[in-house]
């Protein structure tokens, strides 16, 4: 049995323009969507990404990142997912703790070292490639550079 397209006219909540959606659900269940469901237009989104995109990007570069390069789309992926990453990165500098003050000194250094790292991945290629980095190979990765500057 072939599936049944319908379509509706919706209007975008952020400029008010009515556009047409296809639903593919029963008649019923689609009504229920296009009532409840906060619409916007193509325009409307795109700048919504567009101004989060902004946000983001203006924040990472006050601690030292730059734009990313590749398509608009890619680039607002993966300015999120930098975003997300250096969270996690924070998160996991701020759960350790240390009996010695040269180890935290040490620690800082590779954690430094790490992000100078990232400074230098400038395309949301590599990052949306990276997007499954966890925790784990953070920490593995700045203990990695541990070792190497260690005395």
């Amino acid at each position: 049995m072939a599936e049944e397209v319908y379509d509706y006219n919706v209007k975008c909540k952020t400029c008010r323009t009515t556009f047409t959606v296809q639903l593919f659900d029963s008649h019923e269940k689609n009504l229920f969507v296009v009532d409840k469901k906060d619409w916007f237009c193509d325009q409307c989104k795109k700048d919504y990404f567009k101004a989060e995109t902004d946000k983001r990007l203006n924040e990472q570069k006050s601690i030292g990142f730059s734009e990313l390069t590749g398509t608009d789309k890619s680039v607002s992926w993966g300015t999120k997912i930098r975003e997300e990453l250096i969270n996690k990165v924070n998160y996991l500098k701020q759960s350790l703790s240390f009996d010695l003050d040269e180890e935290k000194e040490l620690s800082d250094k590779a954690f430094e070292a790490f992000f100078s790292e990232w400074h230098q991945q400038t395309t949301a290629k590599w990052w949306i490639d990276n997007r499954r980095m966890n925790v784990r190979d953070i920490s593995n990765r700045v203990a990695e550079i541990k070792k190497e500057i260690q005395p």
